[in-house]
């Protein structure tokens, strides 16, 4: 065999054995437990601290039953509260933990609402050029935003 050839055969038998070898110490054991991605995963997930109480939190306990009942009839009803007001398990559990105030620029309510080609047609938009340069709750109850 050529002396060239015996030099790229062995480059490439060490390159083999260091990439399995770093291999082996970055995977994680339970790589591939239960499918393509980390089995320990799933346990780890499940361990993160949950930060959201879910929408019928705020109308159940007499807090704010008036704008719960408005709410879930509205078109917004698809919308969780917390999507604009931030997690809510700390307010739910104790009333005076403040919740983040709402965002109720024109830039946040634009990200559903400014004119796209890929949305359904009868999916209220607007056009952010001709619409009024209002903060959107000027005009629009979010939780009600039909007036």
């Amino acid at each position: 065999m050529q002396p060239h050839l015996k030099r790229a055969f062995t480059l490439l038998a060490l390159v083999i054995i260091v990439f399995i070898i770093v291999r082996s110490i970055l995977v994680p054991d339970s790589f591939g437990q239960y499918g393509w991605y980390r089995g320990d995963s799933v346990e780890e997930a499940r361990n993160h601290p949950v930060n959201y109480a879910g929408s019928i939190s705020c109308g159940e306990e007499n807090c704010h039953e008036i704008i719960y009942s408005v709410w879930v009839k509205d078109r917004h009803k698809t919308v969780n509260c917390e999507t604009c007001h931030g997690p809510a398990e700390k307010h739910a559990l104790n009333a005076r933990e403040p919740l983040t105030p709402a965002d109720d620029s024109r830039e946040y309510c634009g990200k559903c609402h400014f004119k796209r080609l890929a949305r359904p047609e009868n999916f209220p938009q607007i056009d952010p050029e001709t619409h009024s340069e209002l903060r959107c709750s000027y005009c629009h109850s979010p939780h009600k935003p039909w007036f």
